[in-house]
Parts: structure tokens; C-alpha cells; sequence
């Protein structure tokens, strides 16, 4: 009779496990991560780009990785929608993580009402609901400690609501780039508007660019050893590029790594993310006088 009951009781605790841990666990991860981030605010966009801008004009190293929730999810050894996931990028995705420095503007996707936001954001536009935000700070929170969150939407942001300012960048980066690692289906004529003539691109795939980062690193490592003095380095292949960012970084050249994200996809005329679908970018505006740049 007892291991009847027992095993009634085994199977009724399992049953209410099953019905309600996931949201238990939910709840819980919900208030560890408000615990943890007592007074962690993500840094403005417009705050975010004015610092890197400073940094280069002032020719100092320096690194922007954006990190966002793909790169959690490769970090966990999940699958991406623009690269397949292993065991070896997900180690060297936590390396990623883990780099820090003077002038090292490291950035998570937590832009919500609990870290912070700018007004004209919204869902699906940069913003992001509280919960998702907590999941990913409390995923990679270790690695920000001491540290700023910057924001990973710079750029992006600032060519949507304020584009005489992106167009200032865009200007400031051109002048100062050497190398532009990125999309093989950026033509020459775009690589020499956005980043000059002289500009060295190194071609990567579409997707799954890391199964060919060791070829890409190499390249990369041969043209910034025949160049000499400060200057940029522009890449733009997905989450890919932060292990790319990270390998360069710690070779100690001095060399600003610009991680440029999917707006170049919006000025290919590709709109591959719902942001830019979103936002109506004056893209006439947006590259305006960057043929005069050299």
C-alpha cells in the first residue's frame, strides 16, 4: 500500500514538474538576472558612435564587437541562421567574449525598457522586451564585468533618425580604412564608394563564413603587415567576424576593428533584417560626398 501511494506521489510531482518547471525556471532566471544587473544601463547609440569616432580620429587601437543573440547562440553551441554552429566555434566565441582592453567597445542586444532604450525604438526596431534582454545578459554577464555595454545598433541606429550624423561617420571611417573584410557579393564600385580605392577587400561568404576564417585571418594578417602606421579595418561577415575581430585584436597591431553590421546589406539594397524593412533610410543622404573621400 505505502509504495503504492509512493509511487502516486513520484508520479504527481513529476506530472507537476513537467506542467510548470519550464516556467518556474523561467521566473527564476527572471529575477537572477535583475539581481545581477542592479544598475547596469546599456550605453546610447549616439554615445556609443561618438566614442568610437574619437578613438579613431585620436588613431588609437580599438575593437567594436557587436555582440547580439546569434552569437549567444553559437557561444552555446546552437545553431545560427547565417552560420552552423560546433564545438570550436563555441569555444572561440566565449574567447570573443572575454576580450577586453582600453578602447574595446563591447556591446550586447539588451536595448529594452529594463537596460535602456532611445525613444524612437520599438519592437523589432533595435528593442527588445525585457525578458529577452535579461536572458542574454544573464547568459554572457561575466563577461562585462567592470566594463560597459555599449550598443550594438551605433551605426544602424543614428542612419535611421539621424543621418547627417551617420553620413559624418561614414565619412570619418572611409578616410581611415585600409582593409574591408566582407561580403564576396560587395561589387568594386560599392567597396570604392564606402571605403576608397586603395581599400583591400577580402572576400567572405554569405553564410558560414567560419569555415574559412583561417583563410581569411591569413589574408588579413599579410595586408595589415604591409601597411604601416594606424588605421581601420572594416568587417562585415556575420558573427563570423568576432572571432575574425578577436584573432587580429590580440596580434597587438595598432588597428581599429570596425565590425559594420547589416546596414551594408540595407545600402546593397538587401533588406535582410526587419529593421530595415522598419526604417525608410535616406540612403541618397546617407552616402552623400563619400566620392570626395579618398
Amino acid at each position: 500500500m505505502r509504495k503504492t501511494i509512493r509511487k502516486t506521489i513520484i508520479k504527481i510531482n513529476y506530472f507537476i514538474y513537467r506542467l510548470f518547471g519550464n516556467r518556474f525556471n523561467a521566473i527564476y532566471e527572471l529575477e537572477l538576472g535583475k539581481s545581477i544587473s542592479q544598475n547596469v544601463k546599456i550605453v546610447s547609440p549616439d554615445n556609443t558612435l561618438d566614442e568610437i569616432e574619437q578613438c579613431i580620429l585620436d588613431a588609437k587601437k580599438g575593437a567594436y564587437l557587436r555582440f547580439g543573440d546569434g552569437d549567444v547562440f553559437l557561444f552555446k553551441n546552437v545553431l545560427d541562421s547565417y552560420q552552423v554552429n560546433s564545438k570550436a566555434l563555441s569555444i572561440e566565441m566565449g574567447e570573443c567574449f572575454s576580450v577586453s582592453g582600453q578602447n574595446v567597445f563591447k556591446c550586447l542586444a539588451i536595448h529594452s525598457d529594463y537596460f535602456g532604450f532611445s525613444e524612437e525604438m520599438s519592437e523589432d526596431n533595435h528593442k527588445n522586451n525585457d525578458e529577452f534582454a535579461l536572458k542574454l545578459f544573464l547568459d554572457t554577464y561575466k563577461y562585462f564585468i567592470g566594463s560597459n555595454i555599449y550598443s550594438p545598433v551605433a551605426l544602424h541606429f543614428m542612419a535611421a533618425i539621424n543621418v547627417k550624423r551617420a553620413n559624418f561617420f561614414l565619412k570619418t571611417l572611409k578616410s581611415k580604412t585600409k582593409i574591408f573584410i566582407g561580403n564576396e557579393q560587395v561589387n568594386e564600385q560599392m567597396k570604392i564608394h564606402l571605403f576608397g580605392q586603395k581599400t583591400i577587400h577580402i572576400k567572405t561568404p554569405v553564410k558560414n563564413a567560419y569555415s574559412e576564417i583561417d583563410r581569411i585571418e591569413y589574408e588579413a594578417l599579410k595586408f595589415i603587415s604591409e601597411n604601416e602606421g594606424f588605421f581601420v579595418i572594416c568587417v562585415a561577415m556575420g558573427c563570423s567576424g568576432r572571432p575574425l575581430i578577436k584573432r587580429i585584436w590580440n596580434k597587438k597591431y595598432n588597428v581599429f576593428l570596425f565590425d559594420f553590421g547589416s546596414l551594408l546589406d540595407g545600402i546593397l539594397g538587401n533588406n535582410s533584417r526587419k529593421w530595415l524593412e522598419i526604417n525608410d533610410i535616406n540612403y541618397d543622404e546617407l552616402l552623400n560626398g563619400l566620392d570626395k573621400i579618398e
